[in-house]
Parts: structure tokens; C-alpha cells; sequence
């Protein structure tokens, strides 16, 4: 009997590790050096991204899709899946929050995905027509390459921990008039190191309209900061899901969207876009074996 019930436990367990990982066998990528080395993996990306269409490249593995950054954490931690595309900020955030979390630094078209600047460059969007690009590209231009990567820098230690007392910012505009108006700008809040959702307004958070005692930070938020002090306007910070981004500009619910959006050609069908504001190589986030 002992070894009957011994037997039936073992076999349940089984089952729940199965069902824990989808019933599948885990592919170990943390070797691979290309793209080309992910066959018979798992791979994800997030729903309507380039990411996700930048997967078509590789042969041989099977492709999935969440609709935002949570479920592709919680697909890899559960086994549901081997690895997904992420910018390298994003990877050095997610990384350095989870020990067993790690990722494959791949190289735009070397080692990495075939792709062009706008593909994996981010940009603010506005509506069809907005007069708004040809005054915010000026704005992006001037700065510089070494203040983007000073402030990444920042944000991803930021994003650690909120409370982290960053001190001043690489990049913050001594402008304080805001008679121009209000900036309405939509993101997802939830995608680090890019924006987040944070409960205090440390290291410059701004206060989530409509959600009052939340607030909004990363690097989408602060550079939206400086552009609407720069362009001499408040900023106001709304939450979209990522679905829900460019239908809230088209409708003019918002003035624009910062959200770690890529000017693709798709996309810019439905909406304008400035220059780009941040680019980064495209990497695969995984989890160790063990």
C-alpha cells in the first residue's frame, strides 16, 4: 500500500510539474552566440512588436506571444517557455532584480536580428499631422549620445530599487514655465526600465493621472519631462495598456505616446513619429538551468 501511494504521489507531482511548464521539455539556449543557435527553442515576444515579427527569422523554433512585459516573465519563471526578446536595457533591469535571470547579448545585424534603427530605436508618437514632431524633434536632436546612455545608466540602477536616491539626472531642463499648456502623454507604466509603476514620487516619479498616490518613472518618463519643459508645458502621465496606446493619440485622449515604442513602417501608418529618442540591440532573456 505505502508503495502504491508512493507511486501515486510520484506520478502527481509529475503532472503538476508538467502542467507548470505546459507539458513540454525546456531547450537550454544559455550557449547559443546567434540567433541561428535558438532552433527547437521556445521563444516569445510581446503581441504587436517588432520583436515578435523579428522572430519570424529564425528557423526551426516555436513562436509565442504575450500581450505585455509581466506574462513573458511569468511565461519564462514558469517553464512555459525558454527565452524572450527584450531591448539590452530591459535585460539588465530584469537581470539584475532575479540571480537566475540571464541573457544573450546579440548584435543587431551580426550575431543578432536583421533590423534597422527604427525598428529597434524608440521615438515619440502623435497624431496624424501633429505639428508636434517638427517641435520635438529639435529637442530629441540636441541630446547628446553620451547624456541617453548616461541616463539608461541611471535608470537601470533606478530600477532596481525606486528608493535608490539617484541624485540629478544626466538629463533635466532648467526650464520652469509651463504657460504653453498641458503635454498629455500616454504609456504602459509597467515595462522597465522604460516606465514603471512606483507608490512614491522618488527620483523625479510623476504622479499617474487619475491614479492618485501612484506614480510613474523610468526612462520614457523622464525624458517626456524634458521635452514638456523644454516646449514650456506641464506634464500629465496616462496609463494605457499597450493595445490601447495608439487608439488613445488617434482619438486625442492623449497629445503623444513615450512608451518604448519603435517607429515601424506599420505603425506609422496610423500615427506620426520624431526622431529616436533611444536605440538598443535586440537580446534574449532566459533562465538558468537548475
Amino acid at each position: 500500500m505505502k508503495r502504491i501511494i508512493s507511486i501515486l504521489t510520484i506520478c502527481v507531482l509529475l503532472c503538476a510539474c508538467l502542467a507548470s511548464c505546459g507539458g513540454r521539455e525546456k531547450t537550454d539556449i544559455s550557449g547559443a552566440t546567434k540567433i541561428a543557435d535558438l532552433k527547437g527553442a521556445t521563444i516569445a515576444a510581446q503581441a504587436d512588436t517588432f520583436h515578435l515579427t523579428a522572430l519570424g527569422q529564425i528557423e526551426g523554433i516555436t513562436v509565442k506571444d504575450y500581450p505585455d512585459f509581466t506574462d513573458l516573465l511569468n511565461a519564462l519563471n514558469s517553464g512555459a517557455i525558454d527565452g524572450y526578446v527584450a531591448e539590452e536595457p530591459t535585460a539588465l533591469s530584469v537581470c539584475a532584480a532575479d540571480s537566475t535571470l540571464k541573457y544573450l547579448p546579440f548584435v543587431n545585424n551580426s550575431t543578432g536580428f536583421t533590423a534597422t534603427d527604427a525598428e529597434t530605436g524608440i521615438a515619440v508618437a502623435f497624431k496624424t499631422g501633429s505639428d508636434m514632431v517638427a517641435k520635438v524633434n529639435p529637442i530629441i536632436e540636441s541630446i547628446s549620445a553620451e547624456t541617453r546612455a548616461a541616463l539608461m545608466k541611471q535608470i537601470v540602477t533606478m530600477s532596481e530599487n525606486e528608493e535608490t536616491e539617484i541624485g540629478e539626472l544626466a538629463l533635466k531642463s532648467d526650464k520652469t514655465d509651463t504657460s504653453n499648456g498641458t503635454l498629455k502623454i500616454a504609456m504602459e507604466c509597467a515595462y522597465k526600465p522604460f516606465n514603471w509603476t512606483q507608490t512614491t514620487a522618488a527620483n523625479g516619479a510623476v504622479e499617474i493621472s487619475g491614479k492618485s498616490g501612484m506614480y510613474a518613472n523610468g526612462y520614457d518618463v523622464q525624458v517626456a519631462k524634458y521635452i514638456a519643459a523644454e516646449l514650456g508645458m506641464k506634464l500629465e502621465v496616462y496609463q494605457y495598456e499597450w493595445d490601447s496606446l495608439l487608439p488613445a493619440v488617434q482619438s486625442g485622449a492623449v497629445d503623444g505616446i513615450i512608451a518604448g515604442m519603435s517607429p515601424t513602417a506599420e505603425r506609422e501608418e496610423e500615427v506620426d513619429f520624431t526622431e529616436c529618442y533611444y536605440n538598443s540591440n535586440l537580446v534574449i532573456i532566459y533562465k538558468t538551468q537548475g
